[in-house]
């Protein structure tokens, strides 16, 4: 019984500690997934980091709810993208504690659907998918590290730390740029053109199956595998929110494999170097 008492009572000191450090922790928001690996590496691990778009959701559907805009106004920092279009309505009720990572770069634009059911026009037309390539998410992590420094500019560890991961970053551009260099790849397929960024640095052509959210036409589909057996593509890449099926037919029309990708994924340095590689896997063969 007497054991029983104290194991009982151990738990509940363990239960307070920690309800007592997640209380404690100040609170710093980010809008999709990718974007919390980074934030949390910076600051070293001495916040909570929520994101806003649920895991598994699409933010191009999402819409913050009045709790997700009050929880974010009490945060010490939100990051945002700056580009997707639910990110729009943060600007209208957050104050300086809204930090958009996309300044400094020049958005592209894109055939990308997101947003296309929705009021907002501001990022129409323009790719969203800036964290998906090495080059210009180095400029997000140095917008972060501002932004950082500047709440916080006494903690020289989050400046080390911001360093680190903008060295980290600039190793994966190099491999990669070696990687594709050496392989002489030039063309990448995917379901939803989520690599545009990456495309264009690398002097990649991103060959896009949906088209303005819309399905390929029949003759559309025809000249797609056509040009999957020309390029010698054997990897068609699709995202993990989509139904295989959307690749499925191009896919054994040109005997190549299907391969998920996440451009939402939790690690999205690992992600880029794994397309890389797939990538650089293709083997050239006649044109048809």
């Amino acid at each position: 019984m007497k054991k029983t008492i104290f194991i009982i009572f151990f738990l509940l000191i363990l239960l307070s500690c920690s309800s007592e450090k997640s209380h404690n922790n100040p609170t710093i928001y980010v809008t999709i997934t990718p974007l919390k690996a980074l934030i949390e590496e910076i600051t070293c691990g001495d916040f909570d980091i929520d994101v806003v778009v649920p895991e598994g959701a699409s933010p191009e559907s999402f819409e913050p709810t009045a709790r997700h805009i009050s929880a974010m106004s009490d945060a010490e920092l939100v990051f945002e993208v700056g580009l997707i279009n639910f990110e729009q309505s943060l600007v209208k009720h957050l104050g300086d504690n809204l930090v958009n990572l996309s300044e400094g770069i020049e958005p592209m634009a894109g055939s990308c659907s997101h947003g296309h059911h929705h009021s907002h026009h501001h990022s129409h037309g323009i790719d969203p998918h800036i964290w998906t390539a090495p080059r210009t998410l180095r400029t997000m992590v140095e917008n972060a590290r501002e932004a950082i420094m500047a709440q916080y500019p006494d903690s020289a560890k989050y400046e080390s730390a911001a360093q680190a991961l903008l060295e980290r970053i600039d190793g994966i551009d190099r491999r990669c740029t070696k990687r594709i260099k050496a392989s002489d790849a030039h063309t990448m397929m995917i379901y939803h053109p989520a690599y545009t960024y990456f495309a264009r640095d690398y002097s990649i052509e991103q060959i896009a199956i949906e088209q303005e959210g819309k399905e390929p036409t029949p003759r559309q589909l025809t000249a797609l595998v056509e040009r999957a057996k020309s390029e010698g593509i054997n990897a068609i890449f699709i995202q993990p929110q989509y139904s295989i099926d959307k690749v499925r037919a191009i896919a054994e029309a040109c005997d190549a494999e299907v391969v998920i990708t996440d451009p939402l994924s939790k690690d999205i340095l690992t992600e880029i170097e794994r397309i890389t590689d797939i990538i650089c896997s293709y083997e050239p063969r006649d044109t048809y």
